[in-house]
């Protein structure tokens, strides 16, 4: 799990050097923003459903145009994301195992059954 925590994280590093964004805004606009899009767009295809993935994509511009100072909002919403996967503990799992689990493990797993379920009714 290490491994993949550190592949992740310089990842999400590089991602920032050459964006200009600092590692939490970048951090905060992958889980929180590209992440769930994609979800959202494979489950709008699925329900053939274009409104709901262009519901979400302006509720998400909407929400970037009204916060003020994105970096101190990306970096408060990051310290309660470490907050969470921190609170992990409690079933005996350390931050880097909460975070590949919770943040890499899971919306794999979510997006390889959305995928798959995309192309099986796509067959049909």
């Amino acid at each position: 799990m290490d491994h993949i925590f550190q592949v992740v994280y310089k990842t999400l590093k590089w991602i920032s050097e050459i964006s200009g964004l600092t590692y939490h805004e970048v951090n905060i606009i992958v889980y929180y923003m590209v992440v769930p899009t994609l979800f959202i767009f494979l489950i709008s295809k699925i329900l053939k459903a274009k409104s709901l993935l262009i519901g979400f994509i302006i509720f998400q511009l909407f929400v970037v145009f009204v916060i003020p100072d994105f970096e101190k909002f990306a970096t408060t919403l990051f310290e309660g994301s470490v907050n969470f996967l921190n609170s992990f503990s409690q079933v005996g799992l350390n931050y880097v195992q909460a975070s590949v689990v919770i943040c890499v493990i899971i919306p794999t797993t979510i997006l390889a059954a959305l995928m798959y379920w995309n192309k099986k009714i796509t067959r049909n």
